[in-house]
């Protein structure tokens, strides 16, 4: 059972590791938990077919009960579509498989087989819970980073970093064309829609004590390019009704080639038409175009937070 072990120390960690804005983490966590849930499913589900004693010997109730709790994985999933704010994914029925089958093939061992056809059961089963674990592990590494790095946002000089980013009616990729931090920025390919852009949903939040948001920008083509950058903070992120004017919003003119932007944070602290910014735990970054007529190309890097003078 050393294996169940050292899962529930892994998962401990980093429950209890101070990870840097743990949204991000627990997102992580709660998507892999799917594993060990329908592990211990499959395990109940083994039990109750094996005439509820332990070991199970007979073959027959391992099979039933992984197509059992596969089965109850993917009816649970089915069901989530009908549920408000859930919806149906198949990496979660992915995982809902895994764990059946890596906890099944953790427990046959102690049906009574040879040691060494044990051991590779139980090395096939660990094996598994390893991969599956990596994501945690890897958005692990990056949050640390995240938070190592700050009050530097965005460099792109990392693949992991990437998964910090999202796009709409857009494509971004890391490019070693005009780069200013390091060797890479995010190339961004705005299609023709209402609002192209990226946003940056993972980040250090504490801007307290930062007088200035800047990033650097590179527009290809011979024409300029009106983008708006939006900001907002948790409590705008909590409202049912996220309303223009409880946000940061600033229309910016890129011209063709490359230019700096900066953006004063007290500005962006006295946006909300009725509040204050909360500016310990910023959220999101914006970075979007409007009602844009054909594609545009844009290079962003060094998204970074500076203190007070230019």
């Amino acid at each position: 059972m050393g294996v169940f072990g050292a899962l529930t120390v892994m998962v401990a960690v980093l429950l209890l590791a101070d990870l840097g804005r743990h949204a991000r983490m627990v997102d992580e966590i709660c998507n892999f938990g799917h594993l060990p849930l329908f592990g211990v499913s499959s395990l109940v589900i083994l039990w109750l077919l094996g005439g509820r004693r332990w070991p199970v010997r007979a073959q027959g109730p391992y099979v039933g009960a992984f197509f059992a709790a596969t089965a109850l994985g993917v009816i649970m999933e089915i069901a989530q579509v009908f549920s408000p704010g859930r919806f149906f994914e198949l990496e979660d029925i992915l995982l809902n498989t895994l764990g059946a089958l890596s906890f099944l093939m953790l427990a046959y061992p102690f049906s009574g087989l040879p040691r060494t056809t044990a051991r590779r059961w139980k090395a096939a089963g660990a094996g598994i819970i390893a991969v599956a674990l990596a994501p945690v592990g890897l958005t692990a590494l990056d949050a640390w980073r995240m938070e190592q790095e700050f009050p530097l946002l965005g460099s792109f000089e990392s693949r992991l970093e990437m998964e910090r980013w999202a796009a709409k009616e857009a494509a971004f990729s890391r490019s070693a064309r005009h780069a200013t931090h390091g060797e890479r920025s995010l190339e961004v390919r705005l299609s023709p829609g209402e609002f192209p852009g990226v946003s940056l949903h993972w980040m250090g939040s504490d801007w307290r004590g930062y007088d200035w948001l800047c990033f650097d920008a590179f527009l290809e083509g011979d024409t300029p390019l009106a983008i708006t950058v939006r900001i907002h903070d948790r409590e705008h992120d909590r409202k049912d009704e996220q309303n223009y004017s409880d946000r940061f919003n600033r229309r910016i003119v890129l011209q063709p080639g490359a230019q700096q932007v900066r953006i004063s944070l007290q500005e962006v602290k006295s946006a909300p038409a009725t509040r204050e910014m909360d500016m310990e735990h910023v959220v999101n970054i914006n970075v979007f175009a409007y009602m844009l007529k054909e594609e545009r190309v844009v290079f962003f890097d060094n998204f970074r937070l500076e203190p007070g003078g230019r």
